[in-house]
């Protein structure tokens, strides 16, 4: 049964409906994810659970919130899978944000975040469904979202080195299992993410060696012929975190930077060089 007019919502830039206390409509939100309508799933449901996530109309049901999205990443249906991840994401990024806002007191106030990292870690590499668009359903984008949900995981501050290093490997993994050529931006949600975990000062330089040499692995074991997937989209990513080491990125009010910049800026290069020999001065 439907309880709210979310077209209206929608049309309404999300502002809260008098008389509706949010948390009550978390159970139809979550539901809507798995709408094959992609204004229903997008403009209505992920939207809604993105602004009102932010807006702190969740804070009081914040773990709730991880709990039924970790739970979803487990859902028979890829829409649930995709869109919960980014859901994940968004209330992650907003307990970041409190304790930005509020203070260290609330250090360990997300106390699902080690489930939600290991739920994200065991569904990202392992999905099998990595379309990005269907016509008539419109985004899938699982990929794209995985990297998002790592992003928001790896700018928390209870991240620590381990669960970093986690993040990094699990981006990786995903990359050795891609059985479709990707190509709607998920380089560069994929490098966002990436360049999160190098701007944590816990991340060593040694370990970003060691993550670079393994990473390399994605194609240099590539035959002959057709490059597949997973290695064309590594080396995309690697690209477009090249281009971020340099520029950095804006996230709202938080800015990216490597923590330790030139040595990483150089161990990038070195391994696109691996690839494209005459990259850069002798």
């Amino acid at each position: 049964m439907k309880l709210t007019d979310w077209a209206s919502v929608a049309a309404n830039s999300y502002n809260l409906p008098e008389g509706l206390y949010p948390p009550d409509a978390l159970p139809e939100l979550l539901g809507m994810l798995a709408s094959p309508d992609p204004t229903v799933r997008d403009e209505q449901a992920y939207m809604t659970l993105s602004e009102w996530t932010q807006a702190g109309h969740f804070d009081a049901v914040l773990a709730e919130l991880g709990a039924r999205t970790t739970a979803l990443l487990r859902a028979p249906d890829i829409l649930s899978r995709s869109f919960s991840a980014l859901i994940l994401g968004e209330a992650v990024r907003r307990d970041t944000n409190l304790l930005r806002e509020q203070g260290k007191e609330l250090a360990f106030r997300l106390l699902w975040y080690p489930s939600a990292l290991a739920a994200w870690h065991h569904w990202y590499p392992n999905e099998a469904d990595v379309r990005s668009f269907e016509e008539g359903t419109g985004w899938i984008h699982t990929v794209a979202h995985g990297a998002d949900t790592a992003l928001a995981l790896a700018l928390h501050p209870q991240a620590s080195a381990a669960d970093l290093q986690l993040i990094l490997d699990t981006l990786t993994a995903r990359l050795r299992s891609l059985p479709l050529y990707l190509s709607q931006t998920e380089d560069d949600r994929l490098a966002l993410a990436v360049l999160a975990v190098l701007s944590r000062p816990e991340v060593t330089v040694e370990y970003i060696s060691s993550w670079l040499e393994n990473y390399q692995t994605l194609w240099a074991s590539s035959a002959a012929g057709l490059i597949p997937a997973g290695p064309v989209l590594a080396v995309r990513t690697l690209h477009s975190l090249h281009t971020l080491l340099h520029l950095g990125a804006t996230l709202g009010d938080v800015t990216l930077h490597p923590a330790y910049s030139a040595e990483t800026l150089e161990l990038v290069q070195e391994a696109l060089r691996s690839i494209y020999p005459y990259y850069g001065q002798p």
